[in-house]
């Protein structure tokens, strides 16, 4: 008795596995580019955002050296070039009726990051920084 033969099912066999594997790569990488994208996307906004907590801080700096030795309507012009036009809150403690040399003034400021924005999402970045008065 002779021992079947296969060979012939073999040939199709590979050439309807080869004919499924068509396009896979093509829907892998539609599966993974929008993933890719948005990961993408979260770290420049990331760096964006770190970018933004360093120019609070610098404006924050900046107020607090003006009202060292300025009113508090010198500290907001400044800090809102500082800022670069960008919303900002500033808050001094004291204010300047209460503020006498040898005292410390506190700046505190909030600035509204552009990062995340694309996601709908407002962020204030936070800055503080304290000054020494000094004599007029």
């Amino acid at each position: 008795m002779r021992a079947p033969r296969f060979g012939h099912l073999a040939g199709r066999i590979s050439q309807a596995g080869a004919a499924d594997d068509r396009g896979s790569q093509s829907v892998e990488l539609a599966l993974i580019l929008p993933g890719a994208v948005l990961l993408l996307s979260l770290l420049l906004h990331g760096a964006l955002l770190g970018a933004d907590l360093v120019a609070a801080q610098t404006v924050a700096v900046q107020a607090a050296r003006v009202a060292a030795v300025d009113d508090d309507a010198a500290v907001l012009e400044a800090a809102a070039q500082a800022a670069g036009g960008r919303p900002l809150q500033v808050t001094l403690e004291p204010d300047a009726t209460r503020r006498m040399p040898g005292d410390v003034v506190t700046a505190t400021v909030r600035l509204r990051s552009s990062a995340f924005t694309t996601f709908g999402a407002t962020v204030w970045c936070p800055g503080r920084a304290a000054m020494r008065v000094e004599d007029a």
